[in-house]
């Protein structure tokens, strides 16, 4: 395919309305799914992360359980305090977002995960870290960011710009005829094809959208009283708890950029 064939893709898919040209709250220019068509891609996406992850285990007893229950109770808290710093920092937020949702998913490993539309995970695990009040409002207050950032909407565009491509490179329909099991396996090359590179430019994207998630967090905790250097000590404190995990790695990065 040649260059200028190469954005017939992109063009076709604005000129749908499939995804358009935005703006992230620092500046940044994104193509973006709209809201309607990033809600199902993100959530699917969110779904296969928590089918992937381990399960804690949903029965307790005794103490664990009220530990379980002050640990929700806790999240839908500063879950809700920092909605209300968001809805008030981008009053146009509520045309995408009606309100924030906030769930402790019995998962064993430390994580978090969201979604476009605004529903927010953090893992069971995270419990387990026993980290201060200002680190788990960090967490929560960074996959805010995600959502506020439009990064949903940003991978839902790149899923759908790879099929297209890829349906485009491998026209399945033109590269043979009368062969089901050629078919079949053209097939299923271009859908390999397509996620493989969506993957890549998604991680491609990542740490850039991680800085912005950053920045945001750290903008709606301070909209609630907590300044720089306790998070900071905050999130150092939980880095030592962490493990070698991609989210522990993840969070370290973070805490390295505060500092």
């Amino acid at each position: 395919m040649r260059p200028a064939q190469a954005w017939l893709p992109v063009a076709a898919c604005i000129a749908l309305g499939a995804c358009a040209t935005t703006t992230s709250p620092q500046g940044r220019s994104q193509l973006t799914a709209p809201p309607a068509l990033s809600a199902v891609y993100s959530e699917m996406d969110m779904q296969a992360h928590l089918m992937t992850s381990a399960d804690a285990g949903t029965l307790c007893a005794g103490m664990e359980c009220l530990l379980n229950h002050a640990f929700d109770q806790q999240v839908q808290r500063l879950g809700a305090r920092l909605a209300e710093s968001a809805f008030a920092t981008y009053p146009d937020l509520k045309q995408r977002i009606g309100k924030f949702e906030f769930v402790v998913a019995e998962k064993a490993e430390p994580g978090t995960a969201s979604n476009s539309s605004g529903t927010v995970v953090i893992f069971r695990g995270v419990q387990k870290l026993h980290l201060s009040e200002e680190a788990i409002a960090f967490l929560i207050a960074r996959e805010m960011g995600h959502a506020i950032s439009r990064h949903h909407d940003e991978n839902s565009a790149v899923s759908i710009l790879f099929s297209v491509v890829a349906q485009v490179l491998l026209p399945v329909a033109n590269l043979v005829r009368g062969s089901v099991a050629l078919i079949q396996t053209a097939s299923a090359a271009t859908t390999a094809a397509s996620f493989i590179g969506s993957r890549a430019m998604i991680e491609n994207n990542k740490p850039e959208q991680m800085r912005e998630a950053d920045a945001i967090a750290l903008e709606l905790l301070a909209k609630q009283g907590w300044n720089k250097r306790d998070i900071a000590d905050a999130l150092a404190s939980g880095n030592q708890a962490a493990g070698d995990d991609t989210w522990s790695k993840g969070l370290r990065l973070s805490a390295a950029r505060i500092d």
